[in-house]
């Protein structure tokens, strides 16, 4: 049996390319190749928009990206050299995509099609969708994250996630019609089964994101110590926008140092690569993030977590039904701090009970395998 996943595409963060790793693996489980379809067209050796901003034109800045990646190619031995290179004429963000791409280049079977060829659907046995939030901004690439190129009977979306709490007025026919036309659908949040029972009738299960199904120890084995880091007792940061003032009094208190992986004046900590990631989480004593897969590890690990409500423009943004799906599962609800308010103690911050994580993430994969089971005609 061969099986293709669709998923977002792209090396911009962390998350993305773990859940990515997890889903093949488990796929794993059921056939002989697994392989995840490229169809974007956008590393970041394609994209002038990481360089320096300049008067000149996208041409000539195309020539000089080249220039600087021949330099890079022929510094390869030179590690040293290659960071200089690559920050001086890209930035840090050409630099974070380049090592959270050598995650994928290691770890994941990679069938690049650009177009999505018409025969495509001929050369797997089954594809399917997920997880992250291939199902939003709706409608972009619908053909592609609908799975309409391939027979209808082989289209399986696994924990697919619409990244919203609504679907606007003007695409919920072209959604409906979309989702009619899936033959297996799973999401990874409740509030997505609740629209699409508004819209077809129809239950479907919500599932976890792939990055439960596979077991700590197997995430273990892959995390790597950060060549810059020093022993220390610390708090990992992990979320966009400003550090809030009491996270630093919190860490001052206790003596801990902070490591942020978002911020961009630590050039060594903001590049770090998708292991290092994980290790940085494992060996925290405190996370404090607004990620989704910031949370996940967290609980994986057995590591003491707030997640604190994302804002745009001084709004919360609509995330709310990812985090309290998953929070709700393991029973952690009291971890979310929505504008500011918690209601936990400086103890409680700092010591959680994980006792039950393991019982719920097994009852989780075994839910999850009797579906791919069913959807793969295994039953």
């Amino acid at each position: 049996m061969k099986i293709a996943i669709i998923t977002l595409n792209g090396h911009f963060n962390y998350g993305n390319r773990l859940q990515n790793y997890a889903l093949q693996e488990f796929l794993k489980n059921f056939s002989e190749q697994v392989d995840t379809i490229w169809y974007e067209k956008n590393e970041w050796w394609n994209n002038v928009s990481y360089l320096p901003e300049t008067s000149l034109n996208k041409k000539f800045l195309s020539k000089k990206y080249l220039k600087y990646i021949l330099k890079y190619i022929l510094n390869r031995h030179n590690i040293r050299m290659k960071e200089k290179i690559l920050k001086e004429n890209y930035g840090e963000e050409c630099i974070r995509q380049y090592n959270i791409k050598k995650f994928s280049d290691r770890y994941i079977s990679i069938h690049y099609d650009y177009r999505i060829k018409e025969n495509i659907g001929t050369e797997y046995d089954f594809f399917v969708v997920g997880s992250d939030q291939i199902w939003y901004p709706f409608p972009n690439k619908m053909n592609i994250r609908f799975l309409k190129f391939a027979p209808y009977e082989k289209r399986i979306a696994y924990a697919a996630s619409l990244g919203n709490s609504k679907i606007e007025k003007v695409y919920k026919n072209l959604f409906k019609k979309s989702i009619l036309g899936m033959k297996h659908i799973s999401v990874r949040e409740s509030k997505g089964a609740e629209i699409i029972y508004e819209l077809i009738g129809k239950k479907v299960p919500v599932l976890v994101d792939p990055t439960l199904l596979l077991s700590k120890e197997k995430w273990d084995k892959m995390i790597i110590k950060p060549s810059w880091y020093k022993e220390c007792k610390y708090i990992f940061v992990y979320f966009l926008g400003d550090l809030p003032l009491e996270i630093k009094k919190f860490a001052q208190k206790y003596n801990l140092k902070i490591i942020n992986m978002m911020d961009k004046s630590n050039f060594d900590i903001y590049v770090s690569g998708v292991e290092e990631f994980i290790y940085l989480i494992k060996n925290a004593q405190l996370v404090v993030t607004d990620s989704f897969h910031g949370t996940i590890f967290s609980i994986l690990m057995n590591i003491p977590f707030i997640v604190l409500s994302r804002k745009e423009n001084n709004k919360l943004l609509d995330m709310n039904s990812r985090i309290e799906t998953l929070l709700e599962l393991f029973g952690y609800q009291d971890r979310y701090i929505v504008n500011g308010k918690c209601n936990l103690s400086e103890d409680e911050i700092l010591h959680m009970d994980f006792s039950d994580v393991k019982a719920i993430q097994e009852r989780e994969i075994e839910r999850s395998t009797a579906y791919m089971k069913k959807a793969l005609n295994l039953e």
